[in-house]
C-alpha cells in the first residue's frame, strides 16, 4: 500500500509540473549497457548487455521566474523507458515512468550540454523466485523504483529539431520493501532525437546570486515500512522505520551547497530480527552525514556520504553509507520529497520525507 501511495502521489506530482505556456518537446531515445556484479554471486547472472527504448514529453522553462531559480534553463518531463536485459529466463524486462529534471548547462550555443537526474516507478516481469529464479536477487518484487543520472550532448539543428548523445547510469531496487533487495546498477550509452511543435527563442540573461554565500538550517522527519529479515522469506512483515535528520547548509553558489548534519533512526524491523535471533541489541543508530546539494529551482537533488557513530546492531558490517534524496520545494520553508540509502552499490531502503529550511 506504501508503494501504490508513492506511486499516486509521484503521478499527480509531475503532472503538476508539465503545465504552462512554455515549449514543449517530444522525444525518442534509444540505450545500450551493461549490468555491475556488485557482489560476487552476482556476476553470472549480471553477463548480459540491456538494451532499451525511450520515449518522453517534457517543457523548456524560458521564463525570467524560472530562470531566476537556479541561474539556468530548465526542462522537466515525463520518460517511459523499456528496457530488456537480454536474459529472459533470469531477469526479463522494466517497464519504467520516470520524472526528471534537466538543466542546461550551456544554452548559447548549436552544441550544449545538459544533466538530468529522475525518480520513476519501474514495473520487472522477472524477479526472484526461490524455486524457479534463485539467482535473480536483483529483484524481489515486481514494482519497485528507478534512479537515474546522465550527461548529455546536445547539438540543436534548428530551434526545434535536436539530436543528443547521453551517458547514463541507472537504479533500479524496491527500496527494501521486499527481499531480496540488492538492486540492480547498470550505465547505458545512447543516442537520442527530440522534436518541438512551437516556434520559441532563447533569450540570454544574466546570473544573480541571491543565495550565494547564505548559511541555513535544514530538519527533516522521514519514514518507511522496511520488511524483517527472516530465513522463510514468505513469512517476513513489515514494521515502522523512523528518523529524524537535521543538521547546515551553505550556498556556494545559487545552485550548489554542501551540507553537514547528523541522522537519528529507530528501525523496528531491526528490534523485530534482534527477538527472532534471542538477542537483546540496541535498534537505533545515529550517523553523521556530509553531502552537496544541486538545487534546481524547486528541485534540490542531494547526494550525502554518512558515517555510523551508533550501530550496536550486527546487520551490517559497513561503517559507511550513501544517501540520494530528491525534494520538492513547498512555498519558502517546506520540502517534501523522497531519499535512497545504500551500503555500495546494495540498495537498502527508500523512505519518504517532510522537511524545513530556517
Amino acid at each position: 500500500m506504501l508503494r501504490i501511495n508513492l506511486i499516486l502521489v509521484f503521478i499527480l506530482f509531475a503532472a503538476s509540473q508539465l503545465t504552462g505556456q512554455n515549449p514543449a518537446f517530444f522525444g525518442l531515445k534509444s540505450h545500450y549497457g551493461f549490468i555491475i556484479p556488485h557482489s560476487s554471486e552476482l556476476k553470472n547472472i549480471s553477463n548480459s548487455n540491456p538494451w532499451g527504448l525511450q520515449i518522453e514529453y517534457s517543457k523548456l522553462k524560458l521564463d525570467q521566474k524560472s530562470w531566476d531559480k537556479c541561474n539556468c534553463y530548465a526542462q522537466t518531463g515525463l520518460s517511459f523507458t523499456y528496457f530488456n536485459f537480454q536474459n529472459p529466463s533470469q531477469l526479463g524486462s522494466s517497464y519504467n515512468l520516470v520524472y526528471f529534471a534537466e538543466p542546461l548547462l550551456t544554452y548559447k550555443k548549436k552544441l550544449f550540454y545538459s544533466f538530468r537526474v529522475g525518480i520513476g516507478v519501474s514495473y520487472l516481469d522477472t524477479i526472484f523466485d526461490l524455486e524457479t529464479n534463485p539467482e535473480n536477487t536483483f529483484f524481489g518484487s515486481s514494482l519497485s523504483f528507478l534512479l537515474l543520472t546522465n550527461f548529455n550532448i546536445n547539438y540543436r539543428l534548428s530551434p526545434r529539431y535536436i539530436i543528443s548523445a547521453t551517458a547514463n547510469y541507472n537504479h533500479i531496487s524496491n527500496g527494501g520493501s521486499k527481499q531480496p533487495n540488492k538492486g540492480m546498477n547498470f550505465p547505458t550509452f545512447g543516442i537520442g532525437f527530440s522534436y518541438s511543435p512551437e516556434n520559441y527563442s532563447i533569450e540570454e540573461r544574466s546570473k544573480n546570486s541571491l543565495q550565494k554565500g547564505q548559511l541555513k538550517g535544514y530538519a527533516r522527519l522521514f519514514g518507511t515500512m522496511p520488511e524483517v529479515s527472516n530465513e522463510d522469506i514468505e513469512a517476513n512483515e513489515r514494521k515502522l522505520l523512523i528518523g529524524l535528520t537535521g543538521g547546515a547548509l551553505y550556498y556556494l553558489t545559487h545552485t550548489n551547497a554542501i551540507n553537514l548534519g547528523v541522522e537519528l533512526i529507530n528501525n523496528q524491523a531491526i528490534k523485530a530480527e534482534s527477538y527472532m535471533s534471542n538477542q537483546s541489541y540496541d535498534h537505533k543508530l545515529v550517523a553523521l552525514t556530509l553531502g552537496h546539494n544541486f538545487v534546481f529551482g524547486k528541485i534540490t537533488f542531494n547526494q550525502q556520504m554518512g558515517w555510523y557513530l551508533y550501530k550496536p546492531f550486527p546487520s551490517s558490517n559497513k561503517h559507511l553509507f550513501q544517501r540520494y534524496e530528491l525534494l520538492y520545494q513547498l512555498g519558502q520553508r517546506y520540502q517534501v520529497g523522497t531519499s535512497l540509502k545504500a551500503h555500495g552499490s546494495v540498495a537498502e531502503n527508500f523512505d519518504i520525507r517532510f522537511g524545513i529550511t530556517f
